[in-house]
């Protein structure tokens, strides 16, 4: 590694601007692997883990719990324990007194955002990322949105285009979801991509995604070029949580909501105050009740599920991100996926490994990608 290394404020996210310093895992003095836990940062949107971007020993820390600091602020030092003190305080000074905030955005984000009619239906759509290449698409879960993406789409779009985009029912999208299949889901799906002029696209699904996503992969096989499936709905061996579905769908106040968006994750306390209370707002929608009943009912009658998962033998190759401490939807059975599906297990993490895990599933989604 290079000789002194800055932690910075990490950028999770193009909306993201400042983070809260929550937690050191790591002490002055403790030598630390690449991809090792280091801080926890508190966003608007989530509590996170920060982890090591190389290895080394960290020799000083800047920033104490509770700071909030801009994106790229420092907030510790890592050096070779042949540094003295006198240089680290030198490199901090000076860093300190050149360090330039960067432009605050009035519009609270970096993701352009506009809609588009798909048939008789607006879908919120954003793009980021490089202006060559085949677009990389990530479709959100269930009663997610777009900005479900935010740690994952920097990473991919600094060598792809990136498309993202609302499910009807869901985020800035509009709230008619028909039958709720995910037959007609994945159809939206690629009028979607056509009103885009996108005829092929590595596609990227979580949840709900993954199985609109793999649907999309039997049916518009064409308009596939890659596909990753992130805690996957309608494997087999996986289940889905009626539970979660039915709190969700009818949770109306914060504290209705919070036990149903702590089961998506392995440490409850990444749910933020924040979070809350944008569900809550998102659940005052006109018309998403019945939008994410119809998809719960759907889901939860099973049909759907099964006839997908016989027809996951018609798709040659998917990689699979799961984790086996998955409360939603469960681990699915690797034994049972056709031969053309690589499964990937992601310690540490519940249902949302991309956001709790996401340096890891990042570089497998990258490699994915390259390949």
């Amino acid at each position: 590694m290079s000789k002194i290394i800055a932690v910075r404020m990490p950028k999770w996210g193009l909306a993201m601007q400042e983070g809260t310093v929550v937690h050191w895992w790591k002490e002055p003095g403790a030598t630390i692997t690449e991809g090792e836990d280091l801080v926890d940062i508190e966003t608007p949107k989530i509590t996170n883990v920060y982890e090591s971007p190389e290895p080394g020993v960290l020799r000083r820390i800047t920033a104490q719990a509770g700071e909030t600091l801009p994106v790229g602020a420092l907030l510790g030092v890592m050096a070779d324990a042949s540094v003295g003190e006198a240089e680290i305080d030198t490199f901090v000074a000076d860093f300190q007194a050149n360090f330039v905030p960067p432009a605050q955005d009035d519009a609270g984000g970096g993701l352009p955002l506009h809609n588009i009619d798909v048939g008789k239906r607006t879908i919120r759509v954003g793009r980021t990322g490089a202006e060559n290449g085949t677009p990389v698409v990530m479709i959100h879960g269930y009663s997610g949105d777009l900005h479900n993406w935010q740690f994952n789409m920097e990473a991919i779009g600094a060598e792809h285009p990136v498309i993202v985009f609302d499910l009807p029912g869901h985020g800035g999208s509009s709230k008619n979801v028909g039958d709720g299949s995910l037959q007609s889901l994945s159809d939206i799906v690629a009028a979607t991509l056509k009103s885009l002029d996108v005829s092929r696209a590595h596609i990227i699904g979580h949840s709900l995604g993954a199985a609109v996503a793999a649907r999309l992969a039997v049916d518009h096989a064409d308009m596939v070029q890659t596909l990753t499936l992130i805690s996957p709905a309608s494997l087999p061996g996986t289940t889905i949580s009626a539970e979660f579905l039915t709190g969700i769908a009818e949770g109306q106040r914060a504290r209705d909501l919070k036990p149903f968006l702590e089961m998506l994750f392995a440490d409850p306390s990444l749910v933020t105050k924040d979070m809350i209370e944008e569900m809550v707002k998102f659940k005052r929608l006109d018309d998403v009740e019945t939008a994410l009943k119809t998809i719960r009912d759907t889901l939860v009658a099973n049909d759907d599920r099964a006839a997908l998962a016989r027809d996951l033998s018609k798709i040659p190759s998917a990689t699979v991100i799961a984790s086996k401490s998955d409360r939603i939807v469960g681990a699915p059975d690797a034994s049972k996926l056709p031969s053309g599906f690589k499964v990937h297990w992601i310690e540490g993490a519940g249902h949302m490994p991309h956001i709790e895990k996401a340096a890891e599933v990042n570089d497998i989604l990258l490699g994915v990608l390259r390949s």
